[in-house]
């Protein structure tokens, strides 16, 4: 029989929630987790300028192969959070984020001693999983961390990364592939990696509310029993479910699967996330964007600069507007001229590319996008923390599903599209998907999405 009520102790945050901590240990928090947003995408491009001297010292006369250590990487990368973002829901933020960290570690630097290509090949898709751990938790540490009139700027600066990584990758690759060995394209980013292991054993701190309880309930349990007042008392948590550990370790672990097939919400963001990074992708494998990509780069930040700037601004403007009452539809209104940033951009820069016009015709192009999708790649973050609060590590690992498969498949099948499309239409081809894919979707949350998570079990839980 279980104990009555009366004896259950409710074991609670008291003035001690992440969201209470000093704002300077919040920030040193946020500046360790954006190394490895940054490294982790670096990593995955960085092999790009390399293909061709990867297949030569290989004897390798595939086309396809080459692509494959990029492609190979972006899958497991973008599928891992399935399984570590339920993970770190579980057991915590930085045991996930330190032991994903050390698994890249190994093989990525394995990456750099491999004699064959099926080596090369094996150690990329096994060092995706390791570096996905950051794409897991990082977005959800602002959610831990920040309160929710808070987190534009934090979330500009984790969204920042995968997006400055994954464009900066093929420039310190050819570098890198120009003055020494392809090798030490996996070498450098191990040593990195390294070096973020250590910071993370001087600043890193658990940050996930359920798991800070427990740890606390914990320690209470053991104080009571030193004092001999223990016995018949029931500690408690308030995210805690009767439940055992393996239907905890199974409900936790299925939960992005779950996300993705029932719930509306992520459903329309991961398509649209999706489709943006596999754009992304795909032209970055594509070596005539190079000269104006570079000049681009520029304008990345600017993207995320206006987002982090504008964004609480608006929200805490419409909070104003509706007496004072938040709503996760408050992060979508700056997602609408984003949105179309994306297919003028591209149509821009493909029939500049198709007629060569002067440079700064397709510099302009390629810099709409990149800044568009880094605004989306924002609000789209910042209203899944929003809408599933304890859950967002998991909510995040459902979108990422859908980008794994988008950031595999584009890169593979963008260069024969271009080679028979041209520029001109292949670009338009990509705007008009962009159009019709994502334009609605932030009309369509606005008007029914305070409906849709109403319906859901797991929307607007309390921290």
């Amino acid at each position: 029989m279980s104990p009555s009520p009366e004896k259950a102790t409710m074991v609670d945050f008291q003035g001690d929630h992440p969201q209470d901590w000093p704002a300077t240990q919040k920030w040193i928090l946020m500046a360790t987790i954006a190394v490895p947003l940054f490294l982790m995408p670096l990593s995955s491009t960085i092999t790009t300028p390399a293909v061709n001297d990867i297949a030569t010292e290989f004897h390798i006369t595939s086309t396809i192969t080459g692509p494959l250590a990029l492609s190979l990487f972006l899958l497991t990368y973008s599928m891992g959070p399935i399984l570590l973002g339920p993970l770190s829901e579980l057991y915590g933020r930085w045991p996930v984020l330190q032991a994903g960290t050390l698994f890249y570690l190994a093989f990525d630097l394995g990456a750099g001693f491999c004699t064959s290509m099926t080596q090369l090949l094996i150690f990329r898709l096994l060092s995706g999983v390791g570096a996905s751990a950051s794409l897991a938790v990082g977005a959800s540490i602002v959610g831990d961390v920040f309160r929710k009139e808070e987190r534009g700027l934090p979330v500009a600066l984790v969204s920042l990364g995968p997006v400055l990584g994954s464009c900066l990758g093929p420039i310190v690759g050819g570098f890198i592939a120009d003055y020494t060995s392809w090798r030490w394209a996996f070498w450098s980013t191990s040593l990195a990696a390294g070096g973020f292991l250590i910071l993370c054993f001087l600043v890193g701190r658990e940050t996930y509310a359920p798991v800070l309880l427990l740890r606390k309930k914990a320690e209470l349990i053991a104080e009571a029993k030193r004092q001999g007042n223990s016995e018949g008392r029931v500690w408690r948590t308030p995210f805690e479910k009767d439940e055992t550990v393996g239907q905890l370790y199974r409900r936790t672990i299925s939960r992005s699967l779950y996300f993705l097939a029932t719930q509306p919400i992520i459903q329309a963001l991961a398509c649209y996330y999706g489709y943006l990074y596999g754009i992304l992708l795909g032209s970055l494998d594509n070596t005539h964007w190079d000269a104006a990509l570079h000049r681009a780069l520029y304008r990345v930040p600017i993207g995320a600069q206006i987002c982090a700037f504008v964004t609480d601004r608006v929200y805490r403007y419409q909070v104003c507007r509706n007496d004072g009452v938040g709503r996760a539809e408050f992060r979508l209104p700056i997602m609408v001229p984003a949105s179309l940033l994306v297919p003028i951009g591209l149509v821009i820069y493909g029939w500049s590319a198709e007629y060569k016009t002067h440079w700064i015709v397709p510099d302009i192009g390629i810099a709409l996008p990149l800044m568009g999708a880094t605004i989306i790649f924002q609000c789209c973050t910042s209203y899944l923390l929003d809408t599933f609060p304890v859950y967002a590590a998991s909510a995040n690992g459902a979108v990422y599903i859908v980008r794994g498969f988008t950031g595999f498949g584009f890169p593979l099948f963008s260069p024969e599209m271009y080679a028979k499309l041209g520029y001109g239409w292949g670009n338009t081809l990509l705007a008009l998907l962009a159009l019709v894919i994502g334009c609605p979707i932030p009309f369509i949350l606005w008007r029914y999405g305070e409906r849709l998570r109403a319906a859901s079990n797991f929307a607007d839980q309390a921290k």
